[in-house]
C-alpha cells in the first residue's frame, strides 16, 4: 500500500465526520487545501493549526475560482443529505465540475456509499453487484449513482486516474452509526433494528479509513477503478451494541422498527488492493466508549432518525422490545 506524500491535495466536506481526519493526516506530508463551509470555525481552527489550508465554500457553487488552479490529487468526501434541497446538485453536479476543472489531476478520489447497491439478501455486497436504491436512503442513493455514473465516463473522457470508493460504515470519535447506536447503548435508549434478518455490518474504525482512502490514491485508474471500504469483520448491530454494554455495565434495549435493510460488503478486493485493518471491532468500540460523547461532532449518523423513546426492558441484554407505535429509524450504511 503507496503512502501519499509531497503532494498538492484538494479534500472537499473537509469539516465533516470522515474528510477531517483525512485531512489532519494528510497534512503531515503534503500541502493540503481543504474545502468546507465551515460553519462551525472551531473546525476550520483545528484544520488549520495541523497546517491545512481552508477555503470557506460551498460545494453548490458553480463557480470553483476560489478553488486552486491545480493540484496533484483530489479527494472528494462532500456531500448532503437527501432532505438538503442541493443534495444532487453537491452529491453529483459538484462531482462533474470538480473532474472538469481537475482532469489534469493525478488522482481523483470519490467518496460514494455502500447503500447504491440493489438488495442481494443476506450476503455481502460486491463491486460487480448490480445499482440499486438502499430503502429509505433512495434519494441518497441515487445521487450517488448519478455520480458514480459521470465518473466513469468522465474518467475515460479525461484519461483521469479515479477511484470510486464505496463507504460502508465509517465510524469514529467524531461520530458514525456505530458511534451513535453505543451512544444509545450509554444513555438507555433502544437501537433500532431491521425485523427478520441478521442485521450485519462491515464497521471500518477511522485509523483505517483514513488510511484506506489516501492509499485509494495510489490505485486510481482509467478507467475508474471501484473498490468497497470497510471493515474485513462482519458483525451484527446486536453484537457489537452487547459489546458496548458490556464495557459500559448497561444492556443494550433493541427495537425491531428500522426500515432500512441491513447492508455489509465483501472486502476480497480492498483487501488485495489497500491491505488488511489494523483496528478491530472490539478495539474501535473500546476507544469509542472510553472517548465518551464530548469527542462527537454531530447527533445523528444512522441514516433517519433514531428510536429514542424510553422503553425499558423486562429481560436482559440482547431481547428485542417491540413499540407500541411506530418510529423512525433506519440503519447506516
Amino acid at each position: 500500500m503507496t503512502t501519499l506524500s509531497g503532494r498538492r491535495v484538494l479534500i472537499t466536506g473537509a469539516s465533516g465526520l470522515v474528510a477531517f481526519p483525512i485531512a489532519i493526516e494528510a497534512a503531515k506530508s503534503n500541502e493540503v487545501y481543504a474545502v468546507a463551509r465551515f460553519s462551525d470555525a472551531e473546525q476550520k481552527r483545528m484544520l488549520e493549526a495541523a497546517g491545512v489550508k481552508t477555503i470557506t465554500f460551498d460545494m453548490a457553487n458553480s463557480d470553483l475560482s476560489p478553488l486552486p488552479k491545480s493540484v496533484d490529487v483530489v479527494i472528494n468526501y462532500g456531500v448532503l443529505p437527501p432532505t438538503d434541497k442541493d443534495a444532487y446538485e453537491v452529491n453529483a453536479g459538484a462531482t462533474a465540475r470538480l473532474a472538469s476543472r481537475y482532469r489534469e489531476c493525478q488522482a481523483f478520489v470519490h467518496g460514494s456509499t455502500g447503500s447504491l447497491y440493489e438488495y442481494q439478501s443476506e450476503r455481502p455486497l460486491r463491486e460487480d453487484d448490480p445499482y440499486g436504491l438502499h430503502s429509505s436512503a433512495e434519494n441518497y442513493a441515487a445521487s450517488k449513482i448519478a455520480a458514480e455514473f459521470l465518473l466513469k465516463h468522465l474518467s475515460v473522457e479525461y484519461n483521469m486516474p479515479t477511484t470510486l470508493v464505496r463507504i460502508f460504515s465509517f465510524y469514529g470519535p467524531r461520530g458514525g452509526g456505530v458511534t451513535q447506536r453505543i451512544d444509545q447503548v450509554a444513555a438507555g435508549q433502544p437501537v433500532s433494528v431491521y425485523p427478520g434478518v441478521r442485521n450485519v455490518h462491515t464497521p471500518l474504525y477511522e485509523d483505517d479509513y483514513v488510511e484506506k482512502t489516501l492509499a485509494a490514491a495510489s490505485i486510481a485508474k482509467a478507467p475508474a477503478e471501484i473498490v468497497n471500504v470497510a471493515g474485513t469483520e462482519a458483525i451484527t448491530t446486536q453484537e457489537y451494541c452487547e459489546m458496548a454494554g458490556e464495557m459500559l455495565g448497561k444492556a443494550p434495549i433493541f427495537v425491531e422498527n428500522s426500515k432500512a435493510w441491513p447492508i455489509w460488503a465483501d472486502t476480497t478486493k480492498m483487501v488485495k488492493l489497500l491491505g488488511a485493518n489494523k483496528v478491530s471491532v472490539r478495539e474501535g468500540i473500546r476507544r469509542i466508549v472510553e472517548q465518551g460523547h464530548k469527542a462527537r461532532v454531530t447527533k445523528n449518523h444512522v441514516i433517519g432518525e433514531p428510536a429514542v423513546q424510553p422503553w425499558r426492558s423486562s429481560a436482559g441484554g440482547g431481547c428485542s422490545v417491540r413499540p407500541s407505535g411506530p418510529v423512525s429509524s433506519r440503519n447506516d450504511a
